[in-house]
């Protein structure tokens, strides 16, 4: 995935990715959400000043922006700076982004593309990551955030939330989510699933009257909440 408010001065970039084979997406400005939509293994940044951004802070602050989620789903950033800003790369902070100078050599930049490709982690990255609104599961360490604060869920509370997000907006009936979450031979009332759902949308700051992530359906059960 390439961002840049101006397509034009990476086109050179864009042109030779295509022509070797990779599957380029342009975007004109950072989007999170197509993260998970487009599932890139690679992020170059185009981080050069413009006359709305020309100053060394908006540099910064704009890349670590991007590069705090794109982190999240461990995805490798390349950051495509002027001379300028590179001569200070060191006092950005940028630790875990690759830094270009651009325009340069198109073959040295698909060199050191190639390279991080190859040298990333072996890993599934977005089988790993789910995201729901401000939410991110990850499902290989179990690990919940909301706002990259971590949530502590009990297992129950994390399969139920697991099962929701899997659900994709799909009534859950209180005899599913029996069925599904504590399994056939357990023999407890409907009302075990009341008692969990609160206890996780209180974890969740979720509410009942004005939800955000578990809805109520009146006589029926449960589902995930629409998205904004």
């Amino acid at each position: 995935m390439i961002i840049s408010p101006l397509p034009e001065r990476v086109k050179q970039l864009f042109v030779s990715l295509s022509t070797a084979c990779f599957d380029v997406f342009s975007l004109h400005e950072f989007n999170e959400d197509m993260l998970s939509s487009v599932k890139p293994d690679l992020v170059i940044y185009d981080a050069l000043p413009t006359a709305a951004t020309a100053s060394y802070t908006d540099v910064l602050e704009r890349g670590h922006s991007v590069l705090g989620n794109v982190s999240n789903y461990h995805i490798s950033l390349v950051i495509l700076m002027d001379e300028q800003t590179y001569e200070r790369k060191e006092q950005l902070e940028l630790a875990g982004a690759e830094i270009m100078i651009w325009p340069s050599s198109v073959d040295q930049a698909l060199e050191r593309i190639n390279r991080l490709l190859e040298n990333q982690s072996q890993f599934s990255k977005f089988e790993d990551i789910i995201v729901f609104k401000d939410l991110k599961v990850n499902t290989r360490k179990m690990i919940v955030t909301k706002d990259n604060l971590r949530i502590e869920l009990t297992k129950t509370e994390y399969d139920l939330l697991l099962h929701f997000l899997a659900s994709d907006g799909a009534v859950q009936t209180r005899e599913v989510l029996l069925d599904v979450i504590w399994g056939l031979q357990f023999y407890a009332g409907s009302n075990v699933v009341d008692v969990h759902i609160k206890s996780l949308r209180k974890k969740l700051e979720d509410s009942a009257v004005d939800p955000k992530y578990i809805s109520t359906v009146r006589g029926v059960g449960y589902r995930l909440a629409d998205r904004d």
